[in-house]
């Protein structure tokens, strides 16, 4: 083994005079005739194996670890061997072509999961110190200090709680009382949001996946979306209690998305000319969604339910059966449009990737197929220097058109989130025992989670419509939402029923998610949310990432303390 492979410092390793990055391992191919290596990442479903480099005597390659390798090494007369292999970060590995098919290590692996469980570490003994010091101020310095600092905290879980009730149907003031779990749910998507947007320490697991699947990257703007739907009713509900008229509502309902439609697409416009500008975007898929819903809401939202306790199993379906029923529509044409229509050279029904992607059939001339019906539709509308042009799937299947996963016809299955938030809230506002919302919430989750499993094959990539966040898939969107109806469920028995967690510093980050959201894209790139590092490990990035989410957190933390709460 060369001198290259041995360790430089700590931590970088090199690879025949490359220095490794996070996520790369190192194979030394050891032959004495011309051979070339062929190779694929089994992250690329049903993708050929492409050339990778021709050797006449022995040589180093860099690979990635994010996915087992599968790989054939063959001469003048054909295969020698082949074979899959999962690659450790910084390993260093040899393969003798004329003995073995099968790497042998010659240097171990980074853990490189280490950092993560350390990270949580650190970050659970930092709030146990908290709330042990917090114990000693209310025990031993008693007086103005803990009056100054702790009082007000420990007071807002019964000042600003709402546990919504109609009892005489004479509604709270909207503006003094708040569902605290609502808050903090949506504060937990927005950290989240953050620290995947900055990096999420260069982790697979907090990147967004390829194409199919699902990682912790993807589930956050689903439930953002859910949040969105249950702060929905929960406003409007209050204001056409109040007798405002509905088409006062609906103003109201237009405005914000326009509002929510127009900063999105300055924040896509930022650092570009308008021939670059990304029309579609999160901000914009979340302001036709939520156009979608409130319209249904002011349309059909009743007031004056009869919500006497009482052993009804269907009153949240009929509170809001229009409203379903409009919804299941739109998504019934997605579903339709999706299925049955075909782009021009496109299978139909195809929702793959294209480049290397390769059908059922054997179909090799899928360059052109990106996302099917769905990606063509948005490159005729917006046009392809107007969507999104990175994502993790384009360089591994070599994809040549453009798609972004905040197009058009996702945006029909994104109102089914908005609305399953939505329906969150009307359990609320039609059941009055807690036990009962509960059972709801756990009963709506078990519904979606088997509905979405149910269309996927309970798989990655299988069953008659796959997991997909990169088109907002029918199964995506069902599985997010039964894991936001379980969350929501979680949170209102700790939060907002047993009093157990305030859920600080999340809850000051959800009063003011969207101020938060907007700064983190805009600052991304600028000291010291962004640290430049030449050769990063993931401990590394991780410390900057979550330093980066840590900072908007303790943002929120000053904005609660001043008292000021930026919406639209």
């Amino acid at each position: 083994m060369s001198n290259h492979f041995q360790n430089v410092g700590s931590f970088i390793r090199g690879c025949n005079g490359t220095t490794l990055r996070h996520d790369q391992a190192c194979l030394e191919i050891v032959t004495n005739e011309e051979i070339s290596f062929w190779s694929q990442y089994e992250e690329c479903e049903d993708c050929m194996l492409l050339e990778t480099k021709k050797l006449s005597t022995t040589g180093s390659l860099v690979l990635e670890t994010f996915s087992p390798l599968r790989y054939e090494v063959r001469n003048a007369d054909g295969q020698i061997c082949n074979g899959t292999y999962e690659f450790g970060e910084f390993g260093q590995y040899s393969l003798n072509a004329s003995e073995s098919c099968k790497p042998r290590m010659t240097a171990e692996p980074d853990a490189a999961f280490l950092p993560i469980l350390t990270a949580v570490v650190v970050l659970l003994s930092m709030a146990t110190l908290w709330y042990i010091v917090k114990g000693i101020g209310k025990r031993v310095m008693a007086g103005r200090l803990y009056a100054r600092y702790f009082i007000r905290e420990d007071n807002e879980l019964n000042t600003e709680t709402r546990v919504l009730t109609t009892e005489g149907n004479v509604p709270r003031s909207p503006a003094r009382a708040r569902l605290r779990s609502l808050d903090i749910f949506r504060g937990i998507a927005i950290a989240l949001m953050i620290f995947v947007n900055s990096g999420g320490g260069g982790y697979r697991v907090f990147s967004h996946a390829t194409w199919d699947g699902l990682t912790v990257a993807d589930v956050v703007f689903p439930w953002f979306a859910f949040t969105m739907g249950e702060s929905l009713v929960l406003s409007l509900n209050a204001r056409l209690r109040t007798s405002l008229p509905r088409w006062s509502a609906f103003e109201q309902v237009c405005r914000r998305s326009l509002l929510l439609c127009l900063v999105g697409i300055v924040l896509g416009a930022s650092n570009t000319s308008f021939a670059g500008v990304r029309l579609p975007g999160v901000l914009q898929r979340l302001a036709a969604a939520y156009l979608i819903v409130g319209a249904l809401e002011c349309a059909f939202m009743r007031t004056t339910i009869n919500i006497t306790p009482g052993r009804s199993l269907f009153r949240d379906i009929a509170a809001g059966w229009q409203q379903w029923l409009a919804t299941l529509l739109l998504v019934a044409i997605q579903v339709c449009v999706t299925l049955t229509v075909a782009a021009p050279g496109c299978p139909r029904g195809y929702m793959g990737p294209g480049g290397l992607h390769r059908t059922a059939l054997g179909d090799h001339s899928l360059q052109n197929c990106t996302a099917g019906i769905a990606g063509y539709i948005d490159r005729v509308v917006f046009g392809e220097s107007h969507l999104y042009q990175g994502g993790t799937y384009r360089k591994l299947y070599r994809t040549v058109v453009s798609h972004d996963p905040e197009g058009l016809l996702g945006t029909l299955t994104a109102a089914l989130v908005v609305q399953a938030g939505a329906h969150a809230t009307r359990i609320m506002l039609v059941y009055n025992h807690a036990r009962a919302r509960i059972m709801r919430w756990v009963f709506w989750s078990l519904v979606f989670g088997a509905a979405g499993g149910g269309l996927c094959g309970f798989s990655v990539s299988g069953g008659v419509i796959p997991i997909n966040k990169n088109l907002w898939s029918l199964s995506y969107c069902l599985v997010t939402a039964a894991m936001a109806f379980l969350i929501q469920a979680v949170l209102y028995f700790f939060v907002d029923l047993k009093t157990k967690w305030g859920g600080r510093p999340l809850y000051y980050a959800g009063q003011n998610a969207l101020f938060l959201y907007v700064g983190s894209v805009l600052l991304k790139k600028h000291f010291p949310l962004y640290i430049h590092l030449p050769a990063p490990t993931h401990s590394q990035l991780l410390a900057v990432h979550a330093a980066a989410a840590l900072i908007w957190l303790a943002v929120a933390v000053a904005l609660h303390r001043k008292r000021i709460f930026i919406t639209l």
